[in-house]
């Protein structure tokens, strides 16, 4: 299904790129005005965060996330030349316009909401605009990639869906298993995107989304993600940086131009390639990751200005000016303006 027009954007800042929309970033408190300005530099002016930790308890994942965003709240209310909190798409045309990035908020997982379907229209009011039906593990909604049995999506998750799709929440199917998935799909009567996923035909990871998904995905209207998460892309550590783009032809050529993004899931900090950074992974990540999936990072994409190289990449690969638009963020655009308003 092809996108619908859009209208045209503003025009960028002189020397600077056009938009980058990011499906699925990180956009940490501690990032200082000197970094965000090095974010801005590299064409972003929207981006997707997700606000808490998606591994929390599911009896105490609604109260983490509502502290979470008011530490996120605090954060970007903080540096208001730099940031728009914002639950409009239209705000990503006032975010290039005042050079300045629209920011959205994601859950990684439907847990927070799971007791009390209520709250999905209380988080929206918050500024929560995408939620993940399943993080790596069985929740009420269906199986997340770690499972190794997937029943696939439950009639709760059924419910859930119909219910983010009411509230106008976009419905994210990223880490989910690939029966949960395709039942997800099936059950959805809006666009849904997988937000940071990579093609599991060129890797066989379970974090990887088959083609029959991604063609189901992009079939109801919505958009597949391409993570620059390394492990996900390749074995290889070091001369790496083809293969993220090997996934997004690949995406491109089962779905189409009109249903391939950037979800990138990556830090803008440089992070160190030492013992002391594997540590802190580890600790934040716990059972998530192993040390054979340091480092996490392309070759040349580790830090603020890596969607230039994605840019870059995309232009010596012979897509057009308006393919690269739409691959970094028009097409993202277009389904936050289709789905949330």
């Amino acid at each position: 299904m092809a996108g619908a027009a859009i209208a045209a954007a503003p025009r960028a800042f002189a020397g600077e790129p056009a938009v980058v929309f990011d499906a699925l970033g990180e956009m940490r408190t501690v990032y200082t005005p000197q970094l965000v300005e090095e974010i801005l530099a590299s064409g972003t002016r929207a981006i997707a965060v997700t606000v808490t930790d998606p591994k929390v308890e599911a009896d105490k994942s609604l109260a983490q996330t509502n502290a979470d965003l008011d530490a996120y709240d605090r954060y970007y209310d903080g540096l208001p030349a730099q940031f728009i909190r914002t639950l409009r798409a239209a705000d990503v045309d006032r975010a290039q316009a005042e050079r300045k990035i629209a920011v959205f908020y994601n859950l990684q997982n439907s847990t927070p909401v799971e007791a009390d379907l209520g709250q999905i229209a209380v988080l929206r009011a918050r500024g929560v605009t995408s939620i993940q039906l399943t993080y790596n593990d069985l929740n009420r909604s269906g199986a997340g990639c770690f499972v190794d049995v997937d029943p696939g999506i439950t009639d709760f998750g059924r419910e859930m869906v119909a219910r983010l799709e009411a509230e106008r929440v976009l419905v994210d199917l990223s880490h989910g298993g690939m029966k949960t998935i395709a039942g997800a799909v099936a059950a959805s009567k809006r666009p849904l995107i997988i937000s940071h996923t990579a093609c599991q035909a060129l890797r066989d990871h379970r974090r990887n989304t088959t083609d029959e998904n991604i063609r189901a995905v992009a079939q109801k209207g919505g958009l597949v993600g391409i993570t620059q998460i390394r492990t996900f892309l390749t074995r290889e550590r070091r001369n790496n940086t083809r293969f993220y783009f090997d996934h997004i032809d690949h995406a491109v050529k089962v779905a189409g131009i009109d249903h391939v993004c950037i979800g990138s899931d990556r830090d803008h900090r440089v992070i160190p390639d030492t013992a002391e950074e594997l540590k802190i992974l580890l600790q934040e990540e716990g059972a998530q990751i192993q040390p054979d999936d340091w480092p996490l990072y392309l070759d040349g994409m580790n830090g603020p200005r890596r969607m230039d190289v994605v840019r870059d990449e995309l232009r010596k690969r012979r897509y057009s000016q308006a393919q690269i638009d739409k691959l970094m963020g028009n097409n993202v655009r277009r389904l936050y303006r289709d789905v949330i308003g």
